[in-house]
C-alpha cells in the first residue's frame, strides 16, 4: 500500500528522512504498515492505535502543559480554555486523535471533505485487533505481542518497527474504546493469518461503523457541551476550500484522510 511515510510516533517523513515538525499521519493516509497484505481486524487498529498516538505526541511535543481530562467530563462541560490542534479527515484514524487530544487538555479542529463523517472504516464488518486485552484473559486466550508480530509480518507487512508499535498499542486501544466509549467488544474470533482469536467485536452486524459512530458521538457531544471554545486568533497552518471559498487554519496537523485507492485525480482517458 502507499501513502505518506511515518515514523513510530506517527510524524511523517521528509527529505533526508527526517520527520516534519508539526505534521503527523494516521489511518490509510500513511504507509508502511501492512506491506503487500493486511490480517483481518489491522485496518480497524491501525487507526485506532496511530490515531491515538499521533494524538498524545502532539500533545507531548507542542502543549506540554496541558492537563487531562476524562472524555466523559468533557461531553459534559468540564473543561478549561485549551489551544487548537487540526485533523483533517474525519474517519475512525481521525476521530481516534481528536478524542486523544480531548482526553489530554487539547483544543481540535476537525475538517473532512465530505457533508457527512465516518470513512471507510465504519464500513468494516470483521472487528478490531488486540493482543493481551482483558476479553483474551477472561476467555482464556493465550495471546502475546510476539506472536502478533509474528502474523503481521508473515501477513506481508513491510515494516517491523511500525508492526512493533501497532502492536505494542493494540491492546490498550481496545480498552481503550471499551472504557471510554461504553462499547461491547466482548466477542472474540480467529480471522485468516491469526494464530489465536484476537479480533475483537461486539454483537452489532458491522462493527467498523459501531466503534466510529461511537467516537463521533464522543466528539460532537463535546462540540455541543462547549460551543464557544474558541473565540480569538488568527489562524494559519491548512487551507481548505468550502463553499467556493478558501479558508486557512493553524496549528500542528494530523492527516487522516483515507488512502488514495479512489484518487482517479492524475488519470488521463
Amino acid at each position: 500500500m502507499g501513502g505518506l511515510k511515518i515514523d513510530t510516533s506517527s510524524h511523517v517523513i521528509g527529505e533526508g528522512d527526517k520527520p516534519i515538525r508539526g505534521l503527523y499521519a494516521a489511518g490509510e493516509v500513511m504507509g508502511g504498515v501492512h506491506g503487500n497484505n493486511r490480517l483481518g481486524g489491522n485496518s480497524l487498529l491501525d487507526c485506532v492505535a496511530y490515531g491515538r498516538i499521533s494524538g498524545k505526541d502532539l500533545m507531548d511535543t507542542f502543549f506540554q502543559s496541558a492537563k487531562p481530562v476524562a472524555l466523559k467530563d468533557l461531553a459534559t462541560g468540564r473543561t478549561e480554555p485549551r489551544r487548537p490542534a487540526i485533523v483533517v479527515g474525519g474517519g475512525l484514524a481521525g476521530f481516534s486523535a481528536a478524542n486523544t487530544i480531548l482526553e489530554r487538555g487539547g483544543e481540535v479542529i476537525l475538517i473532512d471533505k465530505s457533508a457527512f463523517c465516518g470513512g471507510n472504516s465504519s464500513k468494516a464488518t470483521s472487528g478490531i485487533n488486540g493482543s493481551c486485552t482483558k476479553t483474551q484473559k477472561r476467555l482464556g486466550i493465550k495471546d502475546s505481542n510476539e506472536l502478533f508480530e509474528f502474523d503481521c509480518m508473515k501477513g506481508g507487512s513491510k515494516n517491523p518497527q511500525l508492526i512493533k508499535t501497532m502492536v505494542e498499542a493494540s491492546g490498550a486501544s481496545v480498552e481503550w474504546l471499551m472504557d471510554n466509549f461504553d462499547l461491547d467488544l466482548s466477542l472474540l474470533s480467529r480471522l485468516g493469518g491469526h494464530s489465536v482469536e484476537r479480533t475483537h467485536r461486539g454483537k452489532e452486524r458491522f462493527p467498523g461503523m459501531t466503534i466510529t459512530y461511537a467516537e463521533m458521538q464522543m466528539a460532537e457531544a463535546i462540540s455541543k457541551a462547549l460551543p464557544d471554545r474558541m473565540t480569538k486568533g488568527d489562524v494559519v497552518g491548512v487551507k481548505y476550500e468550502k463553499g467556493g471559498k478558501t479558508y486557512t487554519l493553524e496549528g500542528p496537523v494530523i492527516l487522516a484522510t483515507g488512502g488514495y485507492g479512489a484518487d482517479f485525480s492524475k488519470m488521463v482517458s
